[in-house]
């Protein structure tokens, strides 16, 4: 019997080579996007799914509980990247990007602990996690990003059961955002990465992230 794995933001450029890369292995994929869905296939189901409000999740988790009742693994990539000049950064802007970054991550994965036989998760983080650093134009989002490491640590002691994983890609191919002077890699070589990490199914904690004895002010 195959395994279910919910992939969130899938329609997203990381998030089609994870559908592709999981559902080639045999894997049963519960893709969800917000506007642009692929099309259906023997291993592939795509759920709409708006994240903007608590209440929204609410929603796609209540119309989808029977499915996502099957899933295994959770693969959080749901989570735009908003870019503004860092001294226009407002408080609703700081809550717009903790919305999209943290929200979803948190009530998904507690609604599948408490009701699906969940043997791991793995958030997508960002190059940069774990450091301190000054940022020009992602800062919300960053901030955002370095919560995900504090939640994702602290959700491994809270539940030895479940493997809990940040994983942290380089900057991709095509990305609508890129840092000066980027290497970019395929994300067809991201996925098959996350892939490899998910397919150890290894009892305790992997974290992929910067050290932050290294960052440097950019």
């Amino acid at each position: 019997m195959s395994e279910t794995v919910l992939i969130t933001g899938a329609s997203g450029l990381l998030g089609r080579a994870l559908v592709a890369k999981f559902s080639g292995a045999g894997f049963q994929v519960l893709a969800q996007c917000h506007r642009h869905p692929g099309k259906d296939g023997d291993n592939v189901r795509w759920l709409a799914g708006d994240f903007s409000t608590i209440e929204s999740i609410a929603h796609f988790l209540w119309k989808n509980e029977k499915i996502l009742s099957q899933c295994r693994y959770l693969i959080n990539n749901y989570g735009p990247i908003t870019v503004r000049p860092t001294i226009a950064v407002k408080g609703s802007d700081l809550l717009a990007d903790f919305q999209q970054q943290l929200v979803p991550t948190v009530d998904i994965s507690h609604f599948l602990i408490a009701r699906a036989p969940l043997q791991m998760v793995l958030t997508i983080g960002f190059e940069y996690s774990g450091e301190i650093r000054a940022y020009q134009k992602i800062l919300g989002y960053a901030m955002a990003k370095n919560a995900l490491l504090l939640l994702t640590r602290s959700w491994a002691a809270a539940y030895p059961d479940v493997c809990f994983n940040l994983f942290s890609p380089p900057s991709m191919e095509n990305a609508a955002v890129l840092p000066k002077q980027a290497r970019t890699v395929a994300p067809e070589l991201v996925a098959d990465r996350i892939f490899r990490i998910m397919s150890r199914r290894r009892s305790g904690v992997h974290y992929r992230y910067n050290n932050p004895l290294r960052a440097s002010r950019k």
